[in-house]
C-alpha cells in the first residue's frame, strides 16, 4: 500500500483518467452500435479494463455488479491456460455464472486480450450486456419454470469463438439457431467485439505510447494502491465489531409450496478490513440460486454505493481490504450444477446486496465520524416484477419483450440527509434509465396506457423512502404472446433504518375482460382509474403464461425504506407530499400522525393530538420523555460511555438500554410490538403481498419505553429469533 508520495501525483491522475476514459469510450461504442433498447436506452451493460494480473484498472459503472462478473470472467480465462497462444483479435464469450463469472446467462460477456503494438500482451478488455434472448424454457434469460440449469438456455464457460475480430461463422450459426432473436443477439455480440477490439485496443496503445510501457505499468500499480489506501481509511472509521442480519428469498413457483429461503450475513470490521460471511439454506431446483461471483459483485455493489460511489477511483485496489465468504458449495448463496441460476443476480444476489447495505448501515450509525454516519440508508427495493414475452409482432416477424422499466422504476432507500429517490432503480443500476414508451411501441405489439408514481410505496420515515412506479400496457397489435412472469420482492419488503419503516413491495398481474377497446373507441385514455375488468391474482413465479389482445398487464415497482421516526418528519413536508400525490390521507394519518384541514393545510392542533395518540399506542401508556430528533437522523440507538462501560442509549431521549454486551431489543426499557405484515400495511395504506403459508411474515417494531420513539423495525418471519445487536470490539 502506498504510504509515501514518491511519484508525480498529476501524472498518476492523468494516467488514471486515461484508463477510466478508455472504459467509457468502450461503453459509448456499445451505445452507438447496439440494436437493442436494453442497451442504447436502458443502459443494461458495463465495460471494464484489466492488466495482466488480472486486476481491474477502469470500470464504466452503468451496472455496478459487473465489477464482480468482469473479475470472475477474466480470471476464468486465465485459469484455462494457453494464454501464450493468443493473437490480436482473438476473444472469448462467457455467460456461465459458475464457470465464467456471469451474473446470469443472459448477461453475455465478451473478453479480449489487449496487445501493445500487436506484440506484447498488456491487458484484457471486458464488455457485457443483457442480450435479448439466450434460448431455453424462459424468455430473455429468465427461466422461473426451469428445474435444472440445462433448461435455462445456452451456457458458455469461456469459449474462444472470436478470431481476427470476428465471430467464427460456425459459432454464429449455432448461436443464431438457439435464440429467439438471432439477429439482435449476434449484432450485440459484434457490438461488444467492436468495443474491445477497435476502441479499447487502439486507445490502450496510445496511452502506453504516452507513458511508456514500464511507466504505464508502474502507474497502474500506484493507482491501485491509492484506491486501496482510500477505502482502508474509510473502513477504519467504522467501529470494530460484528454486525449481523437475516433475509429471506421468496419462491412460490413450480406449483408450490410458497418457500421463504433463509439467508444470513455476518459482517466483521477489523481495523481497515471488512469481512462478509454469507450462509444460506440448501440450493433448490429453481432459478433463484446464486453463485460466488454474483455474490461478490452484489456485495461490492453495496460497498461502492455506501462508501465510495462518486468520489472514488474504481479499480482492483478496492478489493484488497474486502473478504467475501459464501461458505460451502451447494447452498442458495453458493450453488452448484445442476441447480438453476438464471436469476442468480436479482433474487438471492440482490438480497445479499440488501444484507450488506444493512450491516454497513449498522456500523455507520455507531461511527464517531459524522461523514460516515451520513452515509447510512434504508434498503432499496432491489427486486422487480417482470413478464417476458415472445410472439408475433405488428411487422410480420416476432418480438422478444424484455423491459427493465420496473427495475429502473423501483424506489431508493432514504438516507440520513434526504428522502430516497423516486424511480431510483436497483442499487446496482447507477447508470441505467427507463426507456421511452414510444420505443417499446415502435418495436413491439404493445400500447402503453399509463406510467405513474405509486402512492405510499416509499417507507415512512423522518426521511421517506423513494417511490416506485406503476405501469400498464396492453397487447394491441397481435392476438397473443407468452412467456414467464416473476417478482423477487413481494412478501418480504425492503427495510428502513434507524426508526424508518419498510417500503411497499412490488407486484404484477393481468387484467382480463377489459374495456380498453371501448375506451379507445370513445377517444378516452385507458388510465388505471378508467380501466375496468377482472384483476387476476397469480403467483410471483410463473413458468409460462399467455397474454392476449386487449388484456392489460399491470406492473407495480416497490419503493425504498425510510430512515428515522416518521412522527418527527415536519408536518408541512408531509402535507406537501400529500399535495404532490406521493401519499394518501390514510397513510399520512396513520404513519405520520398528520391531519389536514379542508384546504389541505396542516391542522396543527389535530396533528399534535394524533401524534401524541400514536406515541401512547406504541408503548401502551403516556410517554415520560420528549421525542427529540437524534443528533444524526437514523442513529436511533447509540452508544455512550467508554470501553467496557458503554451503554446502548436512545438517540431521541437518552434512555439507557443496558450494557453494550447485551441486545437493546430485549432491554427492559424497550417495548416490542409484533404485527402480521399484511395487517400492519393495511393500516398504513401500503401494499405487500399477503402470505398464506407458514411461517408468516411479521413486522417487529421496537420503541423506547420513555419517549416512544421508533428504535427499529425488523421485517422477519414469525419463527425467527430476535435479531442480534452489533457486538462491538470483536474482530
Amino acid at each position: 500500500m502506498t504510504t509515501m508520495r514518491d511519484y508525480d501525483v498529476v501524472t498518476a491522475e492523468v494516467h488514471r483518467k486515461a484508463v477510466e476514459n478508455l472504459t467509457n469510450e468502450m461503453a459509448l461504442a456499445m451505445v452507438r452500435t447496439s440494436t437493442s433498447p436494453v442497451v442504447y436506452e436502458a443502459k443494461d451493460f458495463s465495460t471494464c479494463f484489466f492488466d495482466t494480473v488480472p486486476d481491474q484498472l477502469g470500470f464504466s459503472g452503468y451496472v455496478l455488479f459487473h465489477i464482480g462478473s468482469s473479475r470472475g470472467g477474466v480470471r476464468s480465462i486465465m485459469e484455462l491456460g494457453g494464454i501464450g497462444d493468443l493473437k490480436p483479435g482473438d476473444g472469448y464469450i462467457t455467460n456461465d455464472p459458475r464457470a465464467g463469472g456471469a451474473m446470469h446467462q443472459a448477461d453475455i460477456g465478451v473478453i479480449m486480450p489487449m496487445f501493445y503494438k500487436n506484440d506484447e500482451l498488456v491487458g484484457w478488455g471486458f464488455a457485457n450486456m443483457h442480450v435479448l434472448d439466450i434460448g431455453g424454457v424462459g424468455v430473455s434469460g429468465y427461466a422461473p419454470g426451469a428445474r435444472d440449469v440445462y433448461q435455462e438456455g445456452l451456457r458458455f464457460p469461456p469459449v474462444k469463438i472470436i478470431k481476427n475480430g470476428k465471430i467464427d461463422s460456425e459459432w454464429a450459426r449455432f448461436i443464431g439457431a438457439n435464440v429467439r432473436a438471432p439477429a439482435a443477439v449476434l449484432s450485440d455480440i459484434r457490438s461488444m467485439i467492436a468495443a474491445n477490439n477497435v476502441v479499447a485496443n487502439q486507445r490502450l496503445n496510445s496511452i502506453i505510447d504516452e507513458f511508456g510501457l514500464e511507466g504505464y505499468r508502474e502507474l497502474c500499480e500506484i493507482n491501485k494502491n491509492l484506491s486501496e489506501e482510500l477505502l482502508r481509511e474509510r473502513i477504519s472509521r467504522l467501529p470494530d465489531g460484528v454486525y449481523e442480519s437475516a433475509d429471506w428469498n421468496e419462491f412460490d413457483g413450480h406449483d408450490g409450496p410458497d418457500q421463504l429461503l433463509d439467508m444470513r450475513l455476518k459482517m466483521t470490521v477489523s481495523g481497515s478490513d471488512l469481512k462478509f460471511e454469507f450462509t444460506g439454506v440448501k440450493q433448490i431446483d429453481a432459478f433463484v440460486n446464486s453463485a460466488a461471483d454474483a455474490m461478490a459483485g452484489q456485495t461490492m455493489t453495496a460497498i461502492m454505493v455506501m462508501m465510495v460511489y462518486g468520489d472514488f477511483p474504481v479499480n482492483a485496489g478496492m478489493w484488497r481490504p474486502v473478504t467475501i465468504d459464501v461458505g460451502e458449495p451447494g447452498t442458495i448463496v453458493n450453488s452448484t450444477d445442476p441447480a438453476p441460476c438464471s436469476n442468480a443476480h436479482s433474487e438471492v444476489g440482490m438480497r445479499a446486496c440488501k444484507l450488506a447495505k444493512e450491516t454497513l448501515s449498522q456500523a455507520m450509525a455507531l461511527s464517531d465520524d459524522p461523514e460516515i454516519r451520513g452515509r447510512l440508508a434504508g434498503q432499496c427495493q432491489d427486486g422487480f416484477p417482470a413478464v417476458n414475452l415472445f410472439g408475433p409482432n405488428q411487422y410480420g416477424g416476432t418480438s422478444v419483450v424484455f423491459y427493465v422499466d420496473n427495475a429502473c422504476g423501483s424506489g431508493g432507500g432514504a438516507q440520513s440527509i434526504m428522502d430516497g429517490q423516486d424511480a431510483y432503480g436497483l442499487t446496482c443500476m447507477t447508470g441505467c434509465g427507463i426507456a421511452d414508451v414510444e420505443t417499446h411501441e415502435s418495436m413491439d405489439p404493445v400500447l402503453w396506457l399509463w406510467r405513474r408514481l405509486s402512492p405510499n410505496s416509499g417507507g415512512p420515515g423522518y426521511y421517506r423512502g423513494g417511490g416506485g412506479i406503476e405501469q400498464g400496457f396492453t397487447l394491441h397489435y397481435t392476438d397473443e404472446m407468452s412467456g414467464p412472469g416473476f417478482n423477487a420482492c413481494a412478501e418480504v419488503p425492503p427495510r428502513g433504518f434507524g426508526g424508518g419503516y419498510p417500503a411497499a413491495s412490488g407486484t404484477y398481474y393481468p387484467v382480463r375482460n377489459t374495456n380498453v377497446v371501448d375506451l379507445l373507441a370513445d377517444g378516452k385514455l385507458p388510465t388505471r382509474d378508467a380501466l375496468t375488468g377482472d384483476d387476476i391474482t397469480i403467483r410471483s413465479k410463473v413458468g409460462h403464461m399467455s397474454v392476449k389482445r386487449n388484456e392489460v398487464q399491470v406492473w407495480l415497482s416497490g419503493g425504498g425504506g425510510g430512515v428515522g421516526d416518521p412522527l418527527l418528519r415536519p408536518a408541512k413536508r408531509v402535507a406537501q407530499d400529500f399535495a404532490d400525490g406521493y401519499v394518501t390521507a390514510k397513510h399520512i394519518g396513520n404513519a405520520y400522525g398528520v391531519v389536514l384541514d379542508d384546504a389541505g393545510a396542516v391542522d396543527v392542533e389535530a396533528t399534535t393530538k394524533r401524534r401524541n395518540d400514536i406515541r401512547e399506542e406504541r408503548i401502551g401508556r403516556a410517554p415520560t420523555a420528549a421525542l427529540q430528533p437524534p443528533a444524526s437522523v437514523g442513529a436511533s440507538v447509540i452508544l455512550r460511555g467508554t470501553n467496557g462501560d458503554r451503554l446502548w442509549t436512545c438517540g431521541y431521549c437518552g434512555e439507557s438500554f443496558g450494557s453494550h454486551t447485551g441486545n437493546w431489543r430485549t432491554a427492559d426499557a424497550t417495548v416490542e410490538k409484533e404485527y402480521p405484515i399484511h395487517e400492519r400495511y393495511e393500516h398504513l395504506d401500503m401494499f405487500v403481498k399477503e402470505r398464506h403459508e407458514e411461517p408468516g411474515v411479521v413486522l417487529r417494531e421496537y420503541y423506547c419505553g420513555s419517549c416512544a420513539g421508533v428504535l427499529g423495525v425488523d421485517v422477519a418471519t414469525s419463527t425467527l429469533e430476535v435479531l442480534p445487536a452489533p457486538v462491538l470490539g470483536q474482530s
